[in-house]
């Protein structure tokens, strides 16, 4: 159940244009922004987020399942800056 909830919800973020993708966008975000990364996302890259970015950061799905979510190949960083659709994605994710 949770799992398809949130799925609706980051396509309705998405297509509302409040999301942002990939790790080379960590550096451009405010507070109050929280990340979902991959969870086949390389070590490399993982380790860039969490030294980079101090929010809170939830793993979901594979590249591919993301990236099939919004129409991509892959996607590995999402990035949902503070707004009211993206918090309650994030209620969601702390429940789980």
């Amino acid at each position: 159940m949770d799992e398809k909830k949130i799925d609706t919800l980051l396509q309705l973020s998405f297509r509302a244009g409040k999301i942002r993708f990939g790790y080379e966008n960590i550096n451009k975000v405010k507070g109050g922004t929280f990340v979902i990364i991959a969870k086949d996302l390389s070590e490399n890259t993982k380790r860039y987020i969490l030294n980079r970015f101090k929010g809170e950061i939830f793993q979901y799905k594979t590249k591919e399942e993301l990236g099939r979510l919004f129409g991509k190949n892959q996607v590995g960083v999402i990035i949902l800056p503070r707004n009211e659709l993206n918090l309650k994605i994030k209620e969601i994710f702390k429940k789980r």
